[in-house]
């Protein structure tokens, strides 16, 4: 935390210019005045919930290793493990449209304390499986609450953070679960030899569970909501602590009163209904579809999911195996912090990164997979 602290420093997070979004007329007609952020508590907070997030990654990784011995314990068909593989992503899709309803009524603290307990009682579930049947109703639970922790994520991360920090910090979604990948694998590795080795690592899940569950006991609702159900002198208690202790006091109240009203706008300008979606937009919004799926049709999470298999059936080591499939967790979280860091700059911006991406798909990952096969 105290390296990305000191990051956000140095990219002048801090500092406001005549361009940024918060140097715009306010409400009052003023300009807000330069404040320094809180960044131990936002960062705490969004940490917190990237937890949920990092339950995905962390699947991905732990199926990936877990499945060489599963396949071999109940004698698995090829399309009995791939029902087993993605299974799960199936139930996030269920999760992800159940999350609206319960972050919208119940709170956001409380949708991830259910991602945190449902992918708890799957792991457990999971790791006392005694039949193909059980191993994939388990996992089918599981989805449903990485789904719910997939959507809350970025949802409660967009809503505390100030406007000139949010999209770094609602990158913290793709980053924590390309984080929970080389955990898992690493996992993989120090426990694979083990008696049932693969139900030590399917349990090994409640962890990373266990760990979310706890850190979001002691988190603060989304001042948003609280707004949305008229709690005012909670919310502002919240904005107010996302403002540095050392600012004046004076200048402190100016600024909370500006985020709060900020928010109200924005509630207002974000009441709309699901058809108004396919009224307004729309080649935008196929536009976002197409990317959304495209990106999976490509094969990265069939590379995630099969990778030890791969190299086991071109004769590596089932250890060493979980080794390489480390190295390739690493690599993807180097690349992708590295494109975190990249994309807000000026000179780079998001559709460069897209088309390197793009072109390097097709040019040479798909042939050189070919060739291997």
């Amino acid at each position: 935390l105290d390296l990305v602290v000191h990051w956000m420093e140095d990219q002048n997070y801090n500092t406001l210019t005549d361009g940024d979004e918060e140097t715009k007329e306010d409400f009052q007609g003023k300009s807000t005045p330069h404040f320094e952020i809180q960044f131990s508590f936002l960062l705490r907070c969004c940490v917190t919930v990237a937890l949920g997030s990092l339950l995905l990654g962390y699947d991905l990784g732990i199926i990936s290793g877990a499945i060489v011995p599963i396949q071999k314990h109940f004698g698995l068909s090829n399309f009995e493990v791939e029902v087993l593989t993605s299974s799960i992503t199936f139930a996030s899709i269920i999760g992800s449209f159940v999350a609206g309803t319960v972050a919208d009524q119940l709170g956001r603290k409380f949708g991830l304390l259910s991602a945190a307990l449902l992918f708890l009682g799957g792991s457990i579930g999971m790791g006392l499986s005694n039949s193909f049947g059980e191993l994939v109703a388990w996992r089918l639970f599981t989805g449903i609450g990485v789904g719910i922790g997939l959507v809350i994520c970025p949802m409660y991360c967009a809503e505390l953070s100030p406007r000139r920090m949010r999209g770094a910090l609602t990158s913290f979604n793709e980053m924590f679960i390309n984080v929970g990948i080389p955990i898992a694998y690493l996992a993989n590795l120090l426990l694979q030899g083990l008696k049932d080795d693969w139900r030590w690592m399917l349990l090994s899940g409640t962890l990373p569970a266990g760990a979310l569950f706890i850190a979001t006991l002691f988190l603060p609702e989304s001042p948003r909501w609280l707004l949305k159900r008229n709690r005012h002198e909670e919310a502002q208690k919240i904005v107010r602590h996302l403002i540095s202790t050392d600012e004046d006091p004076a200048l402190a109240r100016r600024v909370t009163t500006q985020m709060m009203h900020d928010m109200k706008q924005d509630m207002q300008e974000d009441a709309v209904r699901w058809v108004d979606l396919f009224k307004q937009n729309r080649k935008v919004l196929a536009i976002g579809m197409a990317f959304a799926a495209i990106q999976q049709l490509v094969g990265c999470d069939a590379i995630l999911f099969y990778s030890a298999i791969t190299f086991k059936e071109h004769g590596v080591s089932e250890k060493l195996a979980l080794v390489f499939v480390l190295v390739l967790g690493l690599c993807k979280l180097a690349f992708t912090i590295l494109a975190s860091m990249v994309v807000d700059q000026k000179s780079v911006g998001r559709r460069k990164p897209l088309l390197i991406g793009g072109v390097g798909w097709s040019t040479f990952i798909h042939p050189l997979l070919a060739l291997a096969s």
